[in-house]
Order: structure tokens, then C-alpha cells, then sequence
């Protein structure tokens, strides 16, 4: 694939350098960009500062640090943050061929870090040529892409009756309703091993991102009462932690869980396939909350359920399966 600097298609440019805490918010004004990598970089709408020029729709915003490389096509006009660059095509371009740049800007965040930003080497990026990046998109279209989207929101596609929507079930109940929380052991004293010496030691269980990687230490179960030791098929969420914080998992084997975990006891009998349907919606609420806001407590327990699992989740993982095959 043939491959030349950006700056050879782009106008590569810095943005305007605004402070969101100087400008007011209006549900009205232009979208302001920052180093972020969701909601295509606009962080709030503002009142247009009066000297300040706006940037056009169509052109592609790219943070140079906080969240690197991250690139959007922006479909408004817009103002933006520091650490912003601007790029304004040389030729005309589709949006398809501008969102094919967008990717391949992001693909190149594995080059830079926090301590080594974007801000001079952006220009000279090697991308594909205007001429592979047309054949690459020949057969994508945008507003293609729209209309299938739109079609699956058909509730038939959904696979929901409609008497389910009218009658809103299943109904939504806070989590205080289905399970009772339980908190994990204080760190301090408790004796830990960083291997499993023989099988009286079992893993102590800290926040994670990953479930793999949420064993913070192996410790003997005979040092523990046995309401403190908690048996595989038990469902429990991360309640701290800047980037494990509401992960919701369901154990794989005996576990004791640290201070930063609440194991949530179920008030009915469930399955385990219930258990890990609940896993999942619990960890999809992550983003209601952050390092600042944590999970804990009457936050954790007022967030809303399904007070039973959808039939739609039936045959997705069957009822007999074994806690070492999860």
C-alpha cells in the first residue's frame, strides 16, 4: 500500500487553546472539543466567545496528548480545547474517506504515551495515499450504514413481543431488592503469599478490570471465619479504583475478597446463568460513576435491575455449566 505524510493531505493545525472553565454552557452554542475519547471529543456546548473563529464542520480534530490519537470527523462547527490539532484536507474528501484517516490516525496511539505526546510528529504520520484510501471505502457508505442501524431497532429484530413493551416488563427494581451486600476483609494483618502454597490457600480478591487479574494474593482459609470465605458461583463487584471500579464478576473457585469488594448474597434462589446476567447489567451502570464517586453502599444498591432475567438471555449459557468453565 502506497503511504505518504499527512501533512501531504491535511492542513495540520493547532485549535484555539480555550479553558472550558472560562466559557458558559448552552445547550444552544458550539460543541467544545477536548481530549477525549468518547462522544467524538465534544465535552460540552458553549457560548460562541466573541473573538474567538469557529472551526467548520468537516474537518478532523486530534488530541496530541491526555487521550493520544484519538481522531473524529466533526459534523458541526466547533471551538477547542489546548492540546488539539485541526485538520483541514488539501483535496476534496468524502466523510468516508475522512473517517478511513480517523482510524488510521487511532492506529498509530501505540507510538506515543502520557511522558511523549503527538504534537510534533503529527504531520508526518505515514498514512495511506488519497488514492488507497478511495478504494479502501469504494464500497462503504455512511448513509448505508445508517439505515442498517436503523433496522435493527426493529423490535422484531429484538426478538421483543410487543405486549412485553407495553406492559415494561421486566420490571426494573433497585439491586437492594434481589441481593444482599456483604463487604470483603481489611488488608491489614492478613497474612498473604504470592503463590498457593497447598490447597488451604485460596485467592484474596481485589478490584480489577479484568477478572484474571483481580487475585491480589493467596491466603490460608483457615485463618478466616467461614462467613468470610465465599464458594465459586459467587457474584461480587469491584467498589474502588480508578480503572476497576463496578466491574461485576462471578467467582471461579473459593475466594476471600478484600475491602474493596462487595460480595452480593442473593435474597431468591438464582442460577448461575442469572448470576452472570447480573454480573454483566451491573457492569454496564460503570459509567454513573468514577474514582471520585465510587459504587459503595446505598449508590451501589439503588442501581436499577431487571427484577428477572429476559427470556432473550435463555440458551446464551446453559444452566449446567461448571464454575472452571466460566
Amino acid at each position: 500500500m502506497k503511504t505518504c505524510a499527512l501533512e501531504e493531505l491535511f492542513d495540520v493545525r493547532y485549535g484555539n487553546g480555550l479553558e472550558l472553565n472560562a466559557l458558559k454552557k448552552s445547550n444552544i452554542g458550539v460543541s467544545f472539543i477536548a481530549r477525549t475519547s468518547k462522544n467524538n471529543g465534544v465535552v460540552a456546548k458553549v457560548r460562541k466567545p466573541l473573538i474567538t473563529p469557529l472551526f467548520d464542520e468537516g474537518l478532523i480534530t486530534v488530541a496530541v496528548s491526555g487521550s493520544v490519537m484519538e481522531a473524529f470527523l466533526q459534523t458541526e462547527k466547533f471551538i477547542t480545547a489546548y492540546h488539539i490539532m485541526v485538520l483541514s484536507p488539501k483535496k476534496d474528501m468524502s466523510d468516508e474517506v475522512k473517517l478511513f484517516y480517523c482510524h488510521c490516525l487511532r492506529m498509530n496511539k501505540f507510538k506515543y504515551s502520557y511522558g511523549r505526546q503527538a504534537n510534533i510528529t503529527l504531520p508526518f504520520i505515514k498514512v495511506p495515499t488519497l488514492e488507497e484510501a478511495e478504494i479502501f471505502v469504494a464500497n462503504f457508505s455512511i448513509k448505508d450504514t445508517e439505515q442498517a442501524m436503523i433496522g435493527r431497532l426493529d423490535l422484531s429484530d429484538l426478538h421483543v413481543k410487543s405486549d412485553d413493551v407495553a406492559t415494561g416488563e421486566p420490571e426494573m427494581v433497585p439491586l437492594s431488592s434481589l441481593f444482599k451486600p456483604r463487604n470483603g476483609i481489611f488488608s491489614g494483618g492478613v497474612k498473604r503469599l504470592s503463590y498457593k502454597k497447598n490447597e488451604n490457600w485460596i485467592p484474596y480478591i481485589r478490584p480489577s478490570y479484568k477478572q484474571s487479574t483481580s487475585i491480589d494474593a493467596y491466603v490460608n482459609k483457615n485463618m478466616f471465619a467461614p462467613d468470610e470465605i465465599y464458594p465459586a458461583g459467587t457474584l461480587y463487584v469491584s467498589t474502588d479504583g480508578q480503572g476497576s471500579h463496578t466491574y461485576s464478576y462471578v467467582s471461579v473457585c473459593d475466594f476471600v475478597p478484600n475491602s474493596n469488594i462487595t460480595v452480593l448474597i442473593p435474597k431468591r434462589d438464582m442460577t448461575l446463568r442469572e448470576k452472570l446476567f447480573y454480573a454483566m447489567f451491573i457492569s454496564h451502570n460503570r459509567f454513573k460513576f468514577s474514582y471520585g464517586r465510587k459504587p459503595k453502599g446505598k449508590r451501589l444498591m439503588d442501581i436499577l435491575m431487571p427484577s428477572a432475567m429476559p427470556k432473550e438471555f435463555d440458551g446464551i449459557c446453559p444452566d449446567n455449566i461448571i464454575a472452571s468453565d466460566i
